[in-house]
Order: structure tokens, then sequence, then C-alpha cells
């Protein structure tokens, strides 16, 4: 027995020099994996006997050998490098969609035979030649669902100018359609809906049925056009072709491809159908997403050259880039009398008053009775109006529906998460076709005509004022000597709102300028000049 403990010091003796050996190499041992084979009783006996006998008899290198033949321990080795644990970050797989452009996105052939199912772009791009549409708009004359806010003669009035809109499509024959409530299968009653049948069929010239509620179920839809036998339009389908015809960039034409989604989405029943619109959907979003980063990237320029911007915004068709363009004096703003002719948000930029720049921002209309679904795809236009210093609310106060408009932005404005610091100042444009509205209801908005350029001084001395107040910004009156480096620099600076020579002393220029605490301060450091309010 002990020799048996010699032998396995001895053993663990030629391990530790492996090891050793290992290390030189610059190798470590990272796992030992040991082997014994089991012993019997009869090897224990054959064992002692053979210990006995080499001692006595036999050189220990004998020994060594005899032992490893009756007892074998054999061991496996994986070696590795020695090496500092690095902590890494994991990097998330890059998607394939990552590799996809945005118009490879909006033109996947695979999901066409859906947009094709709902009919999208047929109408929006006339295809089949000039469409004859019957605008039908409900209108429930009593209960609870009775509107009160609006008439459905001006109801009617707006669903025309919708799908009048479109190209290659007349308006063929219009009417509202008395109703006790909006919950029938087919819409109307049965009565009506044979009589509204019989003319549609009677008159060849049309071929499309709008009728004015903000989205019908499929249900309803497949069942009307049974009886029609022709294609029927809600106002969502309506809206959703205004989008593809307007959208220019493809911002704007990614926003409309995710605005269609809920609609289509409504129309499929196969599970592959389902799987190819969620997507479609994620896709849309991400392409979105890195385009959000951008404009976000833009704002934070602007910030950083403290640029205030002015949003614009609006009811559809109020006159809202006409008035940047009467602001402005950019002939980039060209105002169209099409409802959503804006979709593109564009910037225009110029002078206050009081020599300030600013830009102001066009952003898409708003319009009454569409899905909340339909206007959260434009999100990334509405953060302009969010990130705004002043917002713009143009109305038009020749419309009938002058406060049921003012009332669908103002609660839109009030779904975003708009600062409640934000001023907002109302413009009622329009003078020049007529005045809705007593003087009374427009004490606290400026009227005004874009199109005249009537009323504009006001307007852009109000919004001079919150700018200048969001702004921190002030008026600060100077007297300097003509033509000397402050002037220049107060120039550079911020631009100036008055420079005027001193007629007793032309070596004197009186001047008034427009700084900020900061600039106020590098003003008079530099030249150590100060000035009064």
């Amino acid at each position: 027995m002990a020799l048996l403990k010699i032998f396995r010091l001895n053993t663990q003796a030629c391990l530790r020099d492996d090891l050793v050996k290992a290390s030189n190499h610059k190798y470590t041992v990272s796992r030992s994996i040991f082997c014994s084979s089991h012993e019997s009783s009869r090897e224990h006996k054959v064992l002692h006997q053979s210990l006995a006998t080499v001692v006595n008899n036999t050189r220990w290198n004998k020994l060594r050998n005899d032992i490893s033949r009756t007892h074998t321990r054999s061991f496996v080795t994986s070696t590795v490098l020695f090496r500092k644990k690095v902590s890494r970050v994991k990097i998330p797989e890059k998607s394939a969609d990552d590799n996809l452009s945005e118009d490879e996105i909006l033109n996947d052939p695979q999901f066409e035979s859906l947009r094709n199912q709902s009919r999208l772009q047929a109408l929006a791009t006339g295809v089949g030649g000039q469409v004859g549409v019957m605008v039908l708009q409900p209108w429930v004359k009593w209960g609870p669902q009775k509107r009160t806010d609006t008439s459905g003669q001006l109801m009617l009035q707006e669903a025309v100018a919708l799908v009048s809109t479109l190209p290659l499509v007349s308006v063929v024959t219009q009417e509202v359609v008395s109703l006790q409530s909006l919950g029938k299968r087919m819409v109307f009653g049965s009565g009506t809906l044979e009589r509204l049948v019989n003319e549609a069929r009677a008159n060849k010239s049309i071929s499309c049925i709008f009728i004015s509620l903000d989205i019908m179920k499929r249900s309803q839809i497949e069942e009307l056009e049974a009886a029609f036998g022709m294609r029927i339009m809600d106002r969502y389908s309506v809206v959703l072709s205004i989008f593809h015809q307007h959208a220019r960039t493809k911002e704007a034409r990614l926003q409309v491809a995710l605005a269609e989604l809920p609609y289509i989405k409504k129309r499929v029943t196969y599970e592959r159908d389902k799987l190819m619109v969620a997507e479609r959907e994620k896709r849309l979003k991400a392409a979105l997403t890195k385009l959000a980063g951008i404009r976000a990237h833009v704002r934070a320029n602007r910030a950083k050259s403290s640029l205030p911007t002015i949003a614009v915004v609006g009811y559809t068709n109020a006159g809202k880039t006409s008035l940047i363009r009467a602001i402005t004096q950019d002939s980039r703003a060209e105002g169209r009398n099409q409802l959503f002719a804006t979709l593109d948000v564009t910037a225009h930029g110029c002078r206050l008053p009081c020599g300030v720049e600013v830009a102001f921002i066009d952003t898409v209309g708003f319009i009454q009775d569409i899905p909340t679904d339909l206007v959260a795809s434009f999100k990334a236009t509405l953060e302009d109006a969010i990130f705004s210093d002043v917002v713009v609310h143009v109305r038009d106060v020749s419309h009938p529906d002058y406060e049921l408009q003012g009332a669908t932005v103002s609660s839109t404005l009030g779904s975003l998460p708009l600062p409640s610091g934000t001023p907002v100042i109302t413009a009622a444009n329009k003078m020049d076709l007529g005045i809705t509205r007593s003087p009374e209801q427009l004490a606290d908005a400026y009227v005004v005509s874009a199109t005249r350029e009537e009323g504009i001084e006001d307007l852009l001395m109000a919004i001079q004022n919150e700018v200048l107040k969001v702004t921190g910004r002030k008026l600060w009156k100077f007297t300097l000597s003509t033509g000397s480096d402050q002037i220049q620099w107060l120039r550079g600076a911020t631009g100036l709102v008055q420079e005027e020579i001193d007629e007793a002393n032309p070596q004197i220029t009186h001047v008034v300028a427009v700084l900020t605490d900061q600039e106020l301060a590098a003003f008079t450091k530099n030249f150590e000049v100060k000035g009064k309010k």
C-alpha cells in the first residue's frame, strides 16, 4: 500500500510536469478527464502481489511498468490559449429587410394582389377611363345619432368635393339619404335601397357608388356591390385614393402605404394574407423610423442654429400653402384648390419684420369622419407641429362649417403630445370669398386673404411677438458709431430691425436689434457696449 501511495504521488507529479510543459507553450489545460478502470478484488490481490515482488527483486522503473499494466489510468486534455476576457456588446442579427430600399418595400409584387382586391389604385389613377360616380350622403334625421354640429347638405358638399379631387372622376348624381340609424346591415332601408339601385342602373354614366361613411365593413361593401352591380367606396378608400395621387416624396408614399393597411386588413380572411399584411406593416414602420431619424436630425440642426419654426396647420383646403406663400414669398409654396393637395412636409424660410430668420412648415390637412388609423399614419408629418415653436391654425372663414372644421383640427391637435405652452394663432383665411361669422366670433382670429395678401402684416406681427417670447429674444436699442464693427457684428448675428443715422451727428447710428441673452452677453463681452430694452 505504501508503494501504491508512492505511485499515486508520482502520477500527480507527472501530471504537473505535463501542465508545466503545456504552459511553456503558452497553452493551458482547460479540462482534464481521468478515466479509471474498475478494479475487481482479484485485480487488487494481483496488484499487491506484484508490488511485493517488485520491491524485493526489480528496480523502480520495472515497478512502474508492472503497475501500469495491471491498473491503467489515462487522461485527455483539451488546450486553449489564455486570453483576457473581453466584454462584448451583443449586436442583433441584421434582418434581410434592412437591405431593402424604400422603393423595393413600396413596390412589393407579392402585396399587389391584396391591394388589387381592395382596388385602391384603380380609382386613383382613373384606370379604364372616365369614372361616373353617384354620391350618397347618409344622414340620420332623428334620434341619438343625429348630428347637430353640421347639416346633411354641407356634408354632401364636402363628399362631392372629396371625390371630385380624383382625376377622371365626375359626379353624375348626388343625394342626401335620410336614415333612422347607421346600424343597418345594408346601410339603407329596403325600399330606399331598391330605389337607389334602380336609379344607378338606369343611368349608364354611373359606374361607381360613393357612400360617404368613414369606413364600411367588408360584408356591407360586398352585399351592396352585389345589389348595385357596381363598385362601392367609402370615405376611407376615397381619401386613400387621393393620398396615392398626391404623394410625391418617398416619405409620403411610405405613409400612404402604411395608411392603407388597416383598410386592407379588414378585408383579408386567409391567415397567409394576414401575415403578409403584418410583415408589410413591420417593413414600412422600419423605413419610416429611419426617415424620422433624418427628420429629427434636421430639427436638431434648426434648434442648434436657433432657427424658430412655425407649423401651419388646418382643415384641408383652408389655404395653408397659399398663406405660407403670401408670408414668405416663396414660389415653391404653390397653393391648389384641392383637398389634401399637401402631403409632403415642406419648409419655407423668411425673415420676420424684426430681422429674425424663421421657417414656416407646411403640413397635411385634416378632415372629419376618417378613422384615427389614417391620421396616425402621418405621425411623422404631425411631429413638425409638435416640435414647432409656434402653431398657426388656418381656417376658412368663408365656409359655412367654419366652427366644425375648426373643432376637427383642434381635436386632432389635442390628441397629439403638443406642449401646453405652445402658442396657437388663428388665421381666418379667404375673407375675399365672404365672411360667414360676426366680428365677435372672430375676435381671437386674424382675418386675412392669402390670395390678395390682405391682413398679412398684422398676422405677421402677432407671429413675431410669439416667436420672441418663446425663444427668449428681446429688442435692444444701441447708439453706435456709424459703420463700426459693432454694427457689422449685429448684422451678422441676427439682422437688424432698424438702423438710423443721427441727423444732428452723422457719426452716430441708432440701432435696434433682436438678441437672445446669450447673444447679448457675447456682444457686450466683445465690445463692452450696453444697450437698452
